[in-house]
């Protein structure tokens, strides 16, 4: 799907140096109480999705609890190219999302920080797996679903990689560009996201780590 996204981008020029370090995606926010915040109904956030488009970049809307008419409705106003389920979407939800919407789905896995069992971590992917969306293992941020710059054990993330080797996943969750090649030599993963992770101060993406980052990926 994407080998380096930088999600929560909210800039012109920070679509832009993402583009030119690397990045083949990004993410727009759509979750109101978030830093990272986008208004879908304004046109400068209809320009940034246009602007994304121009440069190649794939553009992943990310949702909270959203029902499936306003994922319409963000789809029809913005321009996406796949929409980011990160809140408490059940698989009902999902069913009403796709009654509705023809993009390809990524759910948001939210794991704990702590070692988890093989058996343990399928179990709560399974079920996404099985409905052929891509999975995003990121930490469990709580209320604030996600951009916590919190890791996960990447142990556990290798070990069930290594037992489910036909899995389609992102890894997220507290990569930054001192982290990351380490998190994706541990876990072999072959597609990562960031947000807090490259922003000076939190919520601005900064061009320096935003390069540092895709550099030090290794996987573009």
């Amino acid at each position: 799907m994407f080998h380096v996204k930088i999600c929560g981008v909210r800039q012109a020029e920070e679509i832009e140096f993402a583009a030119g370090f690397g990045a083949d995606a990004v993410g727009l926010n759509f979750f109101p109480p978030s830093i990272r915040f986008l208004d879908p109904e304004v046109r400068a956030t209809q320009a940034l999705s246009d602007l994304a488009k121009r440069l190649g970049l794939f553009r992943v809307g990310v949702v909270v609890n959203r029902s499936a008419d306003s994922i319409a409705r963000l789809c029809e106003v913005v321009g996406l190219d796949a929409i980011q389920l990160h809140g408490d979407e059940s698989m009902d939800d999902l069913q009403q999302i796709r009654g509705v919407v023809s993009l390809p789905i990524i759910r948001a896995i939210k794991l704990p920080r702590h070692a988890i069992q093989v058996p343990d971590l399928q179990a709560r992917v399974a079920p996404w797996s099985e409905a052929n969306c891509h999975l995003l293992l990121d930490a469990d941020a709580g209320k604030e679903h996600g951009g916590s710059g919190k890791t996960l054990d990447w142990d556990s993330v290798a070990a069930w990689s290594q037992s489910y080797p036909g899995s389609s996943w992102t890894l997220a969750g507290g990569l930054s560009p001192d982290n990351v090649a380490r998190a994706v030599e541990t876990t072999g993963a072959t597609s990562v996201d960031t947000a807090s992770g490259v922003e000076r101060p939190r919520g601005t993406k900064n061009a320096t780590l935003t390069e540092r980052f895709c550099r030090a990926t290794g996987l573009i």
